[in-house]
This record gives C-alpha cells, sequence and structure tokens, in this order.
C-alpha cells in the first residue's frame, strides 16, 4: 500500500504547491491593493476568507467543523488553535466570520508572497528572539483586544516535526487573556496534519479529503491573576490535546 500511496503523495504534493502559488498570484494583486491602507484591513480580511476557501476546495480539503455555537461575537477574545500544518491559518479564517488578527513568527516576512499578509500591518509578526521587538508586538495585540476584535495565537509557536501530537505551549497566550481578562476559544484542528504533513517532498503525508475542526467551550479568564497562568496553561493545553489524544492516543 505505501508503495502505491508513495508517487501518490508526491503528486498531490506538487500539485498543491503550484495551486496555492498561482491562486495566490492570482489574488495578489487584489490583496496588494486593499492591505495598502489600515481602513481597507475589514475588507481584505473578507477577501481572504473567500482565498482561503478557494485554495482549501481546489485542493481536494473540504471543512467539517464541530461547536460552531460556542463562537462569541461583539466581544474580544482569544482563538487558540494547535498548529499542525502549513493549512491550519486557512482553516481558520474559512470558519470565523468576524475579522480577527493573526498573530505570526518573524520569519514568515521572509516568505515570498505570503508575507504580505503580515508586513502589510493587518497581522502581527512576533520574534522572540528580540525583546524590544517582542515588546512592540505585545502592545499591537493589546490594541487588537483594546479595539475588540478576536485575536489568533497559537500557543506551539511552530508546527510540531511529530505532530498531531502537542509541542510545547508558549505561556504568552494565557498571560495576555489573564492580563485582559477576555475567554479563550480553544480549537483543535484533527485531521489537518493528514491533508499536509511538515515535511519534505518525499516525506510526511499528504493528501486530499476532510479538515476535522473543533470549536470547544470557551474558557473563561475572569477573576483569574498572573498567579494563575501555569494552571490556565495547562488546561488549555488538556482541551485541545482531548481530541488527538482520543483519536490518536497522542
Amino acid at each position: 500500500m505505501n508503495i502505491i500511496l508513495f508517487p501518490l503523495r508526491i503528486i498531490y504534493k506538487i500539485y498543491f504547491l503550484l495551486y496555492f502559488v498561482l491562486s495566490l498570484i492570482i489574488f495578489f494583486p487584489i490583496f496588494k491593493f486593499l492591505l495598502s491602507k489600515e481602513e481597507r484591513f475589514p475588507k481584505a480580511f473578507k477577501v481572504i476568507k473567500v482565498y482561503a476557501r478557494v485554495w482549501l476546495y481546489g485542493s481536494g480539503i473540504f471543512m467539517r467543523v464541530k461547536g460552531r455555537e460556542n463562537i462569541i461575537k461583539d466581544q474580544p477574545f482569544l482563538i487558540c488553535s494547535n498548529h499542525s500544518s502549513f493549512i491550519d491559518p486557512a482553516t481558520l479564517y474559512a470558519i470565523f466570520p468576524q475579522y480577527f488578527v493573526f498573530t505570526g513568527k518573524k520569519e514568515i516576512e521572509k516568505w515570498p508572497l505570503f508575507h504580505i499578509f503580515y508586513t502589510s500591518g493587518m497581522n502581527i509578526l512576533v520574534d522572540r528572539h528580540n525583546k524590544m521587538g517582542a515588546l512592540k508586538s505585545f502592545k499591537k495585540m493589546m490594541e487588537v483586544i483594546d479595539n475588540k476584535h478576536p485575536l489568533v495565537i497559537l500557543p506551539e509557536g511552530t508546527i510540531p516535526i511529530d505532530a498531531p501530537k502537542l509541542g510545547e505551549f508558549k505561556a504568552g497566550a494565557v498571560a495576555i487573556a489573564i492580563q485582559k481578562q477576555i475567554p479563550i476559544l480553544p480549537v483543535t484542528q484533527t485531521t489537518n496534519w493528514k491533508r499536509l504533513q511538515r515535511s519534505g517532498l518525499f516525506k510526511g503525508k499528504a493528501s486530499p479529503g476532510i479538515a476535522e475542526v473543533i470549536i470547544h467551550p470557551l474558557i473563561s479568564t475572569a477573576g483569574l491573576t498572573r498567579k494563575d497562568t501555569e494552571a490556565l496553561q495547562t488546561k488549555l493545553h488538556e482541551v485541545i490535546n482531548a481530541p488527538l489524544k482520543e483519536k490518536y492516543g497522542v
């Protein structure tokens, strides 16, 4: 079976990459125009949602979402998801109806074309190796929350090599939620690693299919203080990991 699947996976990865690049090139002039001014960011967000669906569906990836009723409106909250594949941001854009701001690692600014989503100022790049840069990013996150927008943080910070097993969570996400006293919405993406696993051309899983996303009930931070950071971080990790443990035993 592996002998049969091996060439199919390579073909799919090549198709996936070519389709992503070509579709992004087509949308790029629109993104460049909409992201050139801050007042256009909400319109850019809507176009990104359309692009995310076009990219996913054109790659043979279809959404199955559980827990949409847990999404709240008209108030800031933190969206925390596991990070198991490069398609994770696209599935989140496809799911959430309201404008939100994404955080990402500093290295994204070097990615061809894709960097425009972060270097334009709409989303936030975080440089964990630069204290001044990290502080600047932290202030921007606070502004997003003050403007009553949801903020997306992937607490693992990167895609674990052994996904779907969760990586270690950074404390920044829960610290922000506690400081601003906003709820956390945990999200588990259970099958994205199967659609496109972190690896080279000749390794890892890759196939069209279902992208299953589970949106858990909100975790309140009301009344919590800095001393509760570790306990909250552990709880968040357990909630996000529960479906993965049930499905894969990780």
